[in-house]
């Protein structure tokens, strides 16, 4: 029987649960079908082979985003996601996927051109900061696991624009 999630059904409803608490009007774009979100995810992981550290880190960032951001409201799930394991990826592993890699990771959702341009802007939207320290990560990711809401961020002055 034929596995949409590709083994990775947990983490990946996991994800966009975190991801739609996040940010609130997180929807599809109507102007092309796209994969139910968790579905897009566990493709990622998928096809990345990434450590599901990776993937909390991402989630993790997109956290900080919020908390940088409080009113910010995210229109595609997809796009917050892949910027973020593309930021956790590169700042985390030795040997990382090319933005052209990526492009086939989102499944051809987004064109190079749209890649790179999510990179950087989600890059400075962090305000350059996509290290995350393995305490904070170990914190967030147990509170995770344990089914705890840690979607509202914290605002830390240090993260604060």
């Amino acid at each position: 029987m034929y596995d949409r999630f590709y083994g990775h059904r947990e983490i990946s409803e996991l994800s966009e649960s975190v991801i739609s608490a996040l940010f609130a009007s997180v929807s599809s774009s109507q102007t092309r079908p796209t994969p139910r979100l968790a579905e897009f995810i566990a493709y990622a992981l998928h096809r990345t082979r990434l450590p599901d550290e990776i993937t909390f880190q991402a989630l993790f960032l997109l956290r900080r985003l919020k908390s940088r951001f409080p009113a910010a409201r995210g229109s595609s799930g997809h796009r917050l996601f892949i910027s973020a394991l593309m930021l956790a990826s590169k700042s985390s592993c030795d040997d990382t996927y090319s933005n052209k890699s990526w492009t086939i990771v989102s499944q051809g959702l987004f064109s190079l051109r749209e890649v790179n341009q999510m990179e950087r802007e989600l890059f400075g939207y962090l305000g350059y900061k996509v290290n995350v320290e393995y305490e904070e990560l170990e914190a967030f990711t147990s509170l995770l696991q344990a089914g705890q809401q840690v979607y509202i961020p914290d605002v830390h002055p240090a993260y604060q624009h």
